[in-house]
């Protein structure tokens, strides 16, 4: 007989939680690759997107996609999560320094820089977690 551990509340709550942010992500990332959807968002991120290379927007959806990814493996109690939200980690980073690189650090972009510092550390913080978690159990 195989014995698995149950998960904490803590754990369906950062794997919840993760989930939600990162979908929220992706919501963001088809609003910023649609024009008509561009329009209405705040100057800052009109100008970010209409100038963002491609390799940005790949480096983008790798973030969120990945992070949506990753976390939902999580709640299905699944070790290949890790590398999912490793990889959008990564993502993350590309993403934010390019932002930074392209909007400079003008006070109308201090919005952009707090969204993309809150989305280092939630992706920072899965990353930890998964890996911190792996060495207890391959299923959670």
């Amino acid at each position: 007989m195989i014995e698995t551990s149950k998960p904490s509340l803590k754990f369906w709550v950062v794997a919840g939680v993760g989930l939600l942010w990162n979908l929220l992500g992706c919501y963001n990332f088809i609003m910023q690759t649609n024009p008509a959807l561009l329009e209405t968002l705040p100057e800052a991120y009109d100008a970010l997107a209409k100038s963002r290379p491609g390799y940005a927007t790949v480096a983008f959806a790798v973030a969120v996609f990945g992070g949506s990814l990753g976390c939902a493996l999580m709640l299905m109690r699944r070790a290949v999560s890790r590398p999912f939200l490793l990889l959008s980690l990564l993502g993350v980073v590309v993403t934010m320094l390019q932002a930074l690189w392209a909007i400079g650090f003008a006070p109308e972009a201090a919005s952009v820089a707090m969204v993309a510092g809150i989305s280092l550390a939630v992706a920072t913080y899965l990353v930890w977690f998964t890996h911190r978690k792996s060495g207890q159990d391959l299923l959670w």
